[in-house]
């Protein structure tokens, strides 16, 4: 009867076998329980630092526009009330903000600034709806209900808005006071339509609109044309048409 002959294993490798499989358990185990006191300690967190409270500098359209969002929003962990986040948010949501700043004041309060759009005309679109344009040639909203707000109407087709918001800046850059009287602005199929108040009225070529607002105006400034309103007639290169804004023949 034979002997099967079996390898012993050294008592020593057996024990420190052991011991480095309980320390790959301890590792384990200490990393699960870091992980998860990380996790207890932020969630408790971030509901501690909840906001509880808010500052608004804002004009007051805007400050009740801001405010509302806030309390409408199911949370207010510090997750969910992250400046970005807010921002970003506002941004989408609110369309007379021009922008926000906004900080955090731990553990519980945010303080806002916010800026408002500033409106510089009315666009009339294909429908008739009347939409609100700003001076960065943006159209940002509809006109609300019980809205009329004193702005100069824009009758032109949407690609000539930046063209339009152009000629506005030069107005303001080259007579300030013309620009208060603006009243309408209509684009026929190679020239401008510019309308102001006292029957006032300019017509002009499209393309470089800012050098032919800057010829009119120093036009105009000269004393045999300055103490009366004028409709000028400036779409022909080699003559132009002035009428007084009344009545009367060519000049």
């Amino acid at each position: 009867m034979s002997r099967v002959n079996q390898h012993r294993i050294d008592p020593a490798v057996q024990k420190e076998v052991r011991r480095r499989s309980l320390k790959r358990i301890g590792r384990v185990l200490m990393f699960g329980m870091l992980v998860s006191v990380t996790a207890t300690s932020a969630m408790w967190l971030n509901h501690k630092w909840s906001v509880g409270s808010w500052e608004i500098r804002a004009d007051a359209p805007l400050k009740i526009a801001i405010d509302a969002q806030l309390k409408a929003m199911p949370n207010r962990d510090f997750l969910s009330t992250r400046p970005d986040l807010l921002r970003k948010l506002w941004l989408q949501r609110i369309p007379d903000l021009a922008d926000v700043r906004i900080t955090r004041i731990l553990p519980d309060k945010l303080r806002i600034d916010a800026d408002a759009r500033v409106p510089v005309a009315l666009w009339q679109d294909e429908q008739s709806r009347l939409h609100l344009f700003d001076g960065h040639g943006n159209i940002y909203r509809l006109l609300k209900k019980g809205e009329s707000p004193d702005l100069p109407l824009l009758r032109i087709p949407e690609e000539k808005l930046d063209a339009a918001r152009k000629m506005i800046v030069a107005l303001a850059q080259h007579d300030a006071q013309k620009l208060s009287d603006l009243s309408e602005i209509r684009a026929g199929s190679r020239h401008w339509q510019i309308y102001f108040s006292r029957g006032v009225t300019w017509l002009i070529p499209q393309g470089d609109e800012g050098s032919m607002i800057e010829r009119i105006k120093s036009l105009l400034q000269q004393p045999r044309w300055r103490n009366r309103y004028w409709r000028v007639d400036a779409r022909l290169s080699s003559r132009w048409f002035i009428r007084p804004a009344g009545h009367g023949g060519v000049i």
